[in-house]
């Protein structure tokens, strides 16, 4: 018996010498998992060499061994055989160890089960390239589905073409399309491109050089396409065997710079427009841009200018003065402060100024000049829109001219103006009215009901049905009734008016005369014809002059929101790393620059047909579109800003306007409502249309920062009022807006609570 167990113990001996000196990793471990021996190799997979684990148990070596592997060693223990391919086992200090075994029983010289003996293999540095290699192929799918890149290979054996699944995207064909050499050729859309991509492909096998074409192709369905292929032959000892590379669909690319060419172009047109002057500066002053209108205008050349002269040249000193004057107190700074420099602040002022031609002959002009600043903040110079008003300004003075002839006229004649707004009830009297009903001190509040209480008690009903009537049937007449002066005197007087309505036929105001009859009787009609006349030539002039400047505002004001886009566009582009985001802002340039190439366009038709009544150039006005229209110019900031803008326009979808300033009204309520949001939340934007009282309404209602009204509601809409410090403030979008709202007959209103939002409400 101890002889047996001599030799016994003899085996496991020779066993344990034979495990720790194999060159694999593997261990003998006894049915109590306490190791008997260990291979180097084992030692070394798991960092053990500086440890002596013979007579130590496995699991407190292995700590992290959890009880799902410590039940399958049990399971060995009685027989089982655990073997595993590859699993990843995390060691204790974190890092993970993908490994492969083999877990068996060995049995002892009476054949029972001694304990286990554990084979494995450390794959750690086998499965990251694995990995690798995964992650590689996966990044190189997703870059070809962004980039739209496919793969191609010719077998110059077989001549056997192998196409990748881009491939199939890009031509636009079947799954199950086999290409061929001339099959794929036969898409390209002209033949000396074909002619030229067979000699490529032989002079790459007989020389070994590389392809690199761009051409224009035709889909299968019909679609044409621009691509770029490259290309190259691979050769075993000299001889080639195969041909592969890539093609990538760069219609994309090639649209875009198309529109931006056509872009550049038309912004060139606008430059080079010859009724307008376009001027710009540098940081210093120097004139670096002078136009063909500025030419026209100012008699100098653009050689005589550039990078030479200086603004001042045809500036009135004494107004340059006054501009930084005014300037400075704008935006709130001491005008003695030497160290402050007005030119680094978002200037964007019009005024008129007086310019000075060669000749010293001087002219008065509408300019605007806005600041051109860096992302910093710096001054890079200055841009001058200006247009000769001359003839408007002649026409204005004449205006004036006739305006005192006719007051001087209404005194003689005892007769005065007024203008009665029936849908707000507010009454709008001349000077010489006050006059003639014995009126002394200021003008005051006016509206029907204080006009009625001054009419003589026995002509009251008379005066109330003729009023009704008028409004009814839309023709005023002629009216004549007693009054109560405010002096208590009875006089009698005779009215003349015409009724307006708007484009829905509603009654909407009433304009007219107020002659004094009590003791003549004077050749009314004649004045009356003649007043009415001027009346029509004062109002066409003031809104010739009104439109000019509003034109104006609109070329430099609507035109920085999608230049200011872009910039915001490029810059998001430029700080983007990956390849998807990149693309998808690149998409945006699309829509931004068919918004401006609009834009553009209306410009200059603009610039090419007469100022013309607004009412005159109405049109169906898709409000969704509209809106779709203002998001896109504007997806800059609110992509920068996370701004949530929403329409509901199911009550009122459209409606009959001038688009130009319909647009603008969008475009700078929500781009206003983008610009003073709050610090603390992401701005949200909600347009509105309804019908109330057989009117049209729409709201903008945001979440910003909110206008204290009771402090600035006086001056809301003024021009150049700004609420809020915001470097883009200019105080000329609520002016704008109110204006166009106005100039269509309409009224625009605002309520707001500060640090809760804004709401504005337009009723057309």
């Amino acid at each position: 018996m101890s002889h047996y167990r001599n030799n016994t113990e003899l085996l496991e001996k020779h066993h344990q010498i034979f495990i720790e000196q194999t060159p694999t990793a593997i261990a003998m471990l006894d049915t109590n998992m306490v190791y008997l021996a260990a291979s180097q190799r084992w030692l070394k997979d798991f960092k053990l060499e500086d440890e002596t684990i013979v007579g130590r148990s496995h699991y407190d070596i292995f700590p992290e061994i959890g009880d799902d592997w410590k039940t399958k060693n049990q399971e060995c223990l009685k027989g089982a055989i655990d073997i595993c391919d590859e699993a990843p086992f995390t060691r204790a200090d974190g890092s993970i160890q993908w490994i492969y075994w083999d877990v068996r029983p060995w049995y002892n010289a009476n054949g029972e089960i001694g304990g286990l003996l554990m084979h494995t293999g450390d794959i750690t540095d086998q499965k990251e390239k694995e990995l690798e290699r995964k992650r590689v192929e996966s990044i190189l799918n997703d870059t070809s589905e962004i980039a739209r890149i496919s793969t191609w290979e010719i077998n110059l054996s077989t001549q056997e073409l192998l196409w990748n699944k881009m491939a199939y995207k890009i031509y636009e064909v079947a799954d199950d399309f086999r290409p061929t050499v001339d099959g794929a050729l036969e898409f390209f859309k002209y033949d000396e491109d074909k002619q030229a991509a067979k000699i490529a492909i032989q002079n790459a096998i007989d020389y070994g050089s590389t392809v690199d074409m761009d051409v224009e192709m035709l889909t299968a369905k019909g679609n044409t396409i621009w691509a770029k292929i490259l290309g190259k032959v691979e050769s075993i000892s000299g001889v080639p065997i195969r041909f592969y590379g890539i093609l990538q669909d760069v219609s994309s690319i090639r649209l875009t710079e198309q529109r931006l060419n056509k872009a550049d172009s038309e912004l060139e047109a606008i430059f080079n427009s010859k009724s307008t002057a376009i001027i710009t500066t540098d940081k210093n002053g120097i004139i670096n841009r002078f136009n063909s209108g500025a030419e026209k205008l100012l008699g100098y050349t653009a050689a005589e200018m550039i990078g030479l002269q200086k603004p001042e040249i045809y500036l009135s000193a004494e107004e340059l003065d006054q501009f930084k004057k005014d300037i400075i107190i704008e935006f709130g700074k001491d005008a003695t402060d030497i160290n402050y420099n007005y030119r680094n602040e978002n200037i964007n002022d019009t005024r008129q100024w007086t310019y000075k031609r060669k000749n010293g002959t001087t002219f008065p002009v509408l300019s605007t000049i806005t600041a051109v600043n860096n992302k910093k903040g710096i001054n890079e110079g200055f841009i001058a829109v200006a247009t000769d008003i001359s003839k408007i300004k002649e026409v204005k003075d004449e205006l004036h001219r006739k305006n005192d002839l006719l007051n001087l006229g209404e005194k003689i004649s005892l007769m005065g103006n007024w203008q009665w707004n029936i849908v707000e009830d507010i009454a709008i009297w001349s000077e010489n009215l006050y006059a003639l009903l014995d009126h002394v001190g200021e003008p005051f509040k006016l509206d029907f009901t204080t006009y009625l209480q001054m009419v003589h008690d026995d002509d009251k009903e008379n005066v109330l049905l003729h009023f009704e009537k008028a409004q009814e049937i839309q023709v005023f007449g002629k009216l004549t009734h007693r009054i109560i002066t405010f002096a208590g005197n009875v006089k009698t007087i005779q009215i003349l008016a015409s009724v307006l309505s708007n484009d829905k036929g509603e009654t909407v105001e009433m304009i007219g005369t107020c002659q004094d009859v009590t003791e003549s009787k004077i050749a009314e009609q004649k004045l009356i014809d003649a007043k009415e006349e001027l009346e029509i030539v004062a109002q066409k002039l003031s809104y010739q002059n009104k439109q000019l400047a509003d034109f104006t505002h609109i070329t430099s004001h609507n035109l920085r929101a999608p230049v200011a886009n872009l910039n915001s566009l490029m810059e998001i582009y430029k700080l983007l790393d990956d390849d998807e985001e990149r693309l998808d802002i690149f998409g945006k340039f699309d829509t931004v620059i068919d918004r401006l190439t609009l834009t553009l366009n209306t410009l200059i038709e603009a610039l090419k047909t007469k100022i013309s009544d607004a009412q005159e150039e109405l049109e169906n006005v898709d409000l969704n579109e509209i809106l779709e229209n203002t998001t896109q110019t504007l997806s800059g900031v609110i992509l920068t800003s996370n701004a949530i803008v929403k329409g509901d326009f199911t009550e009122v979808s459209n409606i009959t306007y001038n688009r130009i300033y319909m647009e603008s009204i969008f475009l700078n309520l929500i781009g206003n409502a983008i610009k003073y949001k709050a610090k603390d939340r992401a701005p949200e934007i909600i347009v509105n249309s309804k019908v109330k009282n057989g009117r049209n309404i729409i709201t903008f209602k945001d979440n910003g920062l909110g206008i204290d009204l009771e402090k600035h509601g006086h001056k809301l809409f003024g021009l150049n009022k700004v609420f809020h410090r915001h470097p883009d403030a200019k105080g000329v979008g609520l002016f704008l807006t109110k204006t166009q709202v106005e100039a269509m007959g309409g009224t625009i209103t605002a309520t707001s609570e500060v640090n809760v939002g804004t709401t504005f409400t337009i009723i057309f």
